[in-house]
């Protein structure tokens, strides 16, 4: 069957598709506005994004149709045209609406493409309807179905796409985007004109065509296509304004939210104050740090406040009113009554460029300011006496002798040191003696005048200053009435307490001109008095500085002896009452210093102990004599016994025994040819002295007691200690021919040791008649001049042998 052929204008199908793709970008931007709307804006988008999409979608298509050219006339129906375009309206509504909600599953998808693909073909075929001309318009079965398969397929891809781009602002999705747009617009002229092919005209005489309610002029589609263009342009630029304002107002939403969260949650305390004074608002933390509730500031006028800081933060505000922020301190008073001390900062509330009031934010420094009193007063207070520590000393010093400047009277600094304070924490622990240092620092305090400044150095040593001690005499007076005043008795947890102090003074203009200088000089005098003998009082004078230097000297050079190998040791040989023969040698220190030749050990060793220097000498004594003593055995000498002493400083360290037993083994030699040396001062502490001798003992050496009648321990207990040999001293040998005491104390010695089965060695033998006395005592052995002075090793060894082979 013949059918009328047509062609097109193309400039009409290149226009048409433009407005596809334009159609088809609205689409794709419309349905990010219609999800980022709620309410009636939500709605107001979603029926004016369904209409500007359905009349670009159904204008492409009335376009199309008007660029369609046959030879015959043709009109159009404008009822059924216009219900086209109602059909492509409906149709974006329901896409639009699929592509807005918060989730759209596969099914949702694949349904809303089907409706609208169905709506789309359907108002293609009900535009075709609207066509009147003399012929009757026959569709071919494979292609209708095809243009409806492509209606559905691009429906569904343009939902998809929809969907994926509706949130995205971005630069680069706004060229996909326009792509995307073209692909869809595409995919809706290929549907139009698949369409388009499947209907065939075929002419029919008897059709008549009125020209009532119908258009005929191919004007129109150029019109129409451009209304159209119009109404998508206006639609996107309203789709733009609206989304920058939406943004904008995001933006202020989350800036007020943001303001309101850092109001609302702040730490701190904020006020908010207009230019009168008025507080406007306060945040919830007002109430946790002044115990009132908001609504008890809300109105007042912070010119209400009472306080002498007033005037003050007054001025704070007022300066901030002219745009400068202000940090100030001051004190409110809690709504439970006390006082709540605040760090504020005022910060200036702008509007444009006019300041509309203060935020006055405030923070509650309450505990730092406390923490910070409690910081200095350990920073210039003793914790345990809570006198004055020496960094408040100094200063109160300076500041006392430039008040005093300009009188007569001579201030006066002087130190004090608790004599024995050791022995105190050793015999009833710690506490008990910061109890005494408590007890003693108040006697002190009371006993001076008023105006002088008492402090504590550390540990048993204070200090005071007499501002105007009016010279000498007063000075000294004053020290001894405290001095009187601490030997009173001290009874503390079920312990009495006999204690004293050395004192040592300097005056101001005679021993220094500021006090730096008479610290450092009644210090020094402090150690004269000390050295001297304790519980004395001591003045200080220059002398006393060239003690100190050569301490000093002596303390520097002992640092630097044992690595240079400056010290040495002699050996005094110890001989045998009965045979004749040397029993052992005792071990002398001397130190051979390369300038000043050798130092005889009375001038070092109370330095040494004094500065700890003597455990390291000690240990090196011992081992030296332990290895000496075993040269001589291995030269096939005769074993001696080796003696050496022990200072009190290394009898009390904890390892002592342990160390021992390392040189020992060390060494080699066996532990019954080494005798440690004890004095009667170090068993004052029985229990710990019976359990170091114990593990002393556990070694196999000997123990000996050195210096014995010359002590203040009780002789019974020498019935416990672990000892071997008594040592008379040598101040009692000195005297046996002119003092019969002195005789009378050695034969009770003598006697009382053998009673306990020890043995006695007398030091200090010197003449024939002292030999004779100690013989007919029975005395064991004699160790002094009269045999021999203390010798090198090497002529040890040689006497050694010597009497060896004349025995």
């Amino acid at each position: 069957m013949e059918h009328i052929h047509h062609s097109y204008n193309m400039t009409l199908v290149i226009f048409s598709s433009f407005i596809a793709v334009m159609a088809s970008y609205t689409a794709l931007d419309l349905a990010g506005r219609v999800t980022a709307s709620v309410g009636a804006a939500r709605k107001l988008w979603l029926l004016g994004g369904a209409v500007a999409m359905g009349v670009g979608i159904w204008s492409m298509h009335f376009v199309a149709m008007l660029a369609m050219q046959l030879p015959i006339p043709v009109t159009y129906n404008l009822w059924i045209v216009l219900l086209s375009l109602l059909i492509a309206i409906a149709s974006s509504l329901l896409a639009l609406y699929v592509v807005s909600r918060t989730i759209v599953s596969l099914r949702s998808l694949v349904l809303g493409g089907l409706v609208m693909g169905g709506g789309i073909a359907a108002m293609h075929f009900t535009g075709m309807e609207a066509i009147r001309l003399q012929a009757v318009i026959r569709y071919d079965a494979d292609l209708f179905a095809l243009a409806v398969l492509v209606a559905v397929a691009a429906s569904i891809a343009a939902l998809w796409l929809s969907f994926s781009f509706r949130d995205d602002t971005r630069r680069e999705w706004t060229t996909r985007k326009l792509g995307s747009g073209v692909v869809m617009g595409a995919a809706i002229v290929g549907m139009h004109y698949t369409g388009m092919s499947a209907a065939k005209l075929i002419p029919d005489s008897s059709v008549r065509i009125s020209l009532e309610q119908s258009i005929a002029t191919e004007t129109i589609a150029y019109e129409v296509g451009i209304a159209t263009l119009f109404m998508l342009g206006f639609t996107l630029i309203s789709a733009i304004f609206d989304r920058r304002l939406a943004s904008r107002t995001a933006e202020l939403d989350a800036s007020e939210l943001h303001y309101r969260s850092l109001f609302d949650n702040n730490s701190d305390a904020v006020f908010s104050v207009d230019r009168t004074g008025s507080i406007r608002s306060v945040n919830p933390a007002v109430k946790r740090i002044t115990g009132y509730d908001a609504t008890y500031f809300i109105g007042q006028s912070i010119h209400q406040f009472d306080g002498s800081e007033l005037p003050s933060y007054i001025r704070q505000f007022q300066e901030t009113l002219r745009g400068n922020p202000q940090s100030f301190e001051m004190s409110l008073q809690h709504k439970h009554g006390h006082r709540v001390e605040l760090e504020v900062t005022c910060v200036p509330i702008s509007q444009v460029s006019t300041v509309i009031g203060v935020y006055f934010i405030t923070k509650d420094v309450t505990e730092a300011r406390a923490r910070e009193a409690r910081i200095n007063a350990l920073a210039y207070r003793d914790e345990l006496t809570e006198l004055p520590n020496r960094r408040k000393f100094i200063e109160l010093v300076e500041e006392s002798l430039r008040h005093t400047a300009g009188y007569k009277d001579m201030p006066s600094l002087c130190y004090l040191n608790i004599d024995r304070f050791k022995a105190v924490n050793d015999a009833a622990g710690n506490i008990s003696g910061d109890e005494v240092l408590k007890l003693l620092a108040s006697r002190m305090a009371e006993s001076l005048p008023p105006g002088a400044i008492l402090a504590r150095l550390g540990s048993d040593l204070f200090t005071f200053l007499l501002p105007r001690s009016r010279g000498a005499d007063y000075t000294l007076r004053t020290v001894k009435r405290l001095m009187a005043v601490v030997a009173k008795p001290i009874v503390v947890r079920g312990f009495e307490f006999h204690m004293s102090v050395s004192v040592g003074v300097a005056l101001m203009h005679a021993h220094g001109e500021d006090g730096e200088t008479l610290m450092k000089n009644a210090e020094t005098a402090l150690h004269y008095a000390k050295k001297i003998g304790r519980n004395n009082v001591q003045m200080y004078d220059a002398s006393m500085d060239e003690d100190f230097k050569l301490k000093l000297e002596i303390e520097s050079g002992l640092h630097r002896a044992i690595e240079r190998r400056e010290f040495v040791v002699h050996y005094q040989p110890q001989i045998d009452l009965a045979s004749g023969e040397i029993v052992g040698a005792e071990a002398l220190l001397r130190w051979n210093h390369p300038e000043k030749g050798l130092i005889p050990p009375g001038v070092f060793i109370p330095v040494a102990e004094e500065t700890g220097l003597i455990n390291p000498i000690g240990e090196w004594i011992i081992r030296t004599a332990c290895q000496q003593n075993k040269l001589w055995q291995n030269a096939g000498l005769r074993p001696i016994v080796v003696s050496v002493n022990l200072s009190i400083r290394q009898f009390e360290q904890p390892h002592l025994a342990e160390t021992i037993g390392h040189i020992l083994e060390e060494t080699g030699l066996e532990p019954r040819y080494l005798e440690l040396e004890i004095t009667e001062s170090m068993a004052m502490d029985v229990q710990r002295a019976l359990e170091t001798l114990g593990r002393l003992k556990q070694l196999g050496l000997n123990i000996s007691m050195d210096d014995f009648g010359t002590g203040y321990s009780s002789l019974s207990y020498l019935t416990k200690f672990p000892i071997d040999k008594l040592k008379i001293d040598q101040s009692f040998i000195r005297e046996i021919r002119d003092d019969c005491s002195d005789a009378a104390i050695i034969s009770t010695i003598v006697a009382m040791a053998r009673h306990l089965q020890l043995k006695v060695i007398a030091e200090g033998v010197e003449t024939e008649e002292q030999l004779a006395f100690l013989r007919s005592q029975q005395c064991d052995q004699i160790q002094g001049y009269y045999y021999s002075p203390p010798l090198p090793p090497e002529k040890l060894t040689a006497w050694i042998g010597g009497k060896e082979q004349a025995s």
